[in-house]
């Protein structure tokens, strides 16, 4: 069974030899990880971890991801430091924004032709034994509140809710757009739309439930829809207790949530399993708040059986942690998360044979 058989079947809920297995990390613990198996680039790395998946990105092509005063900016023209390939905002351009038409004078919003899709194809096209994920990482509410600070973007959906609307618009038609470029592009290579976009707090959801319908899930519809027009499975990143919105999620035509992040309120695991297994396939899980920063190798160990057997009754799961490993993260605990990922995987298929032969 390739690694794309593996996945496809997994997440139909079909018999699998083993459950599969994610990576996800800032590039300093790639390169702690690269050094610690002597191995010379990420894909070797991906091999010795034993990942199912695979994730190509165009190559920005658009105008230079750096401001007047010299700072490198993201694709939406935000200033950004800190630790990690993300960091945060330092300057929120649109923070003094009153107006839908000082939204649409914005001079930084990007366009869809700002790629290189040809490069991506290739991409896409080398992965042929894995599970490719495809579609633009769709985070239009956070970039709308990044872009004029989360206090302030909170504030004006309640008060001009038709600016609101147009940033969010703004920044969707360009996710939207990319996405389908990239299908109609690489779309026979492509296996999942993996979308993301954070909608939890640690202790619950961000909005009440009227907020989300009117700007969160219009705008998602359409990134989820872009997936499904194109036959792909959908699965949604969002970090922070989402667990209200799981079944509005699933409605819209949800096939993956990733990650569970088992901290947060509401997130137990075995909960979730109880309410929608069977239904909705979970990714990830392994805690990067408590057990990963903080646990003994041992613990680790423990916790990856522990979250294997809670879905072994219903398929679906795949092995990875619950958010990007950082460097917080002991390299020991990595390797004997991946490690015990390894072993534990294949009760998965150990138990559908002994279905089998019931």
């Amino acid at each position: 069974m390739t690694s794309k058989e593996r996945v496809l079947r997994n997440y139909h809920f079909q018999p699998v030899d083993r459950f599969t297995i994610d990576f996800c990390a800032e590039s300093k613990v790639y390169a702690l990880l690269r050094e610690h198996y002597g191995v010379p680039d990420d894909l070797a790395l991906m091999a010795c971890l034993h990942v199912d998946f695979r994730y190509p990105k165009p190559n920005w092509t658009g105008f230079p991801l750096v401001d007047e005063q010299g700072r490198v900016t993201d694709y939406f023209g935000i200033p950004r430091t800190g630790a990690g390939d993300f960091g945060y905002p330092i300057v929120h351009p649109l923070a003094e924004v009153q107006s839908v038409a000082e939204v649409e004078a914005y001079d930084r919003w990007p366009t869809a032709d700002m790629w290189d899709y040809d490069q991506y194809v290739e991409d896409c096209r080398r992965f042929d034994e894995y599970a490719v994920y495809g579609g633009s990482w769709a985070w239009f509410f956070e970039a709308a509140c990044e872009l004029m600070g989360m206090d302030r973007f909170f504030l004006l959906i309640a008060d001009k809710p038709e600016v609101a609307h147009a940033i969010l618009e703004r920044a969707t038609r360009f996710m939207e757009r990319t996405s389908e470029i990239m299908f109609e592009k690489a779309g026979r290579y492509i296996d999942i739309c993996f979308t993301g976009d954070d909608y939890g707090f640690q202790t619950g959801p961000m909005m009440s439930m009227k907020m989300f319908r009117e700007f969160v899930q219009p705008y998602l519809q359409r990134i989820y829809n872009v997936g499904r027009r194109n036959g792909k499975l959908m699965m949604h990143h969002s970090c922070g207790s989402v667990a209200r919105w799981i079944p509005t999620f699933i409605e819209m035509g949800l096939n993956v949530l990733e990650p569970i992040q088992v901290g947060a309120a509401c997130m137990n695991p075995r909960e979730l399993a109880a309410l929608y297994g069977g239904k909705l396939c979970f990714h990830g899980s392994i805690d990067t708040q408590g057990t990963l920063p903080f646990g003994t190798p041992e613990d680790v160990r423990r916790e990856v059986r522990e979250r294997v057997e809670t879905f072994l009754p219903y398929g679906g799961f795949t092995i990875g942690p619950s958010q990007h490993l950082m460097t917080d993260i002991p390299v020991a605990n990595i390797v004997a998360m991946y490690d015990a990922a390894w072993e534990y995987a294949w009760l998965a298929g150990a138990v559908d044979q002994g279905l089998r032969r019931a």
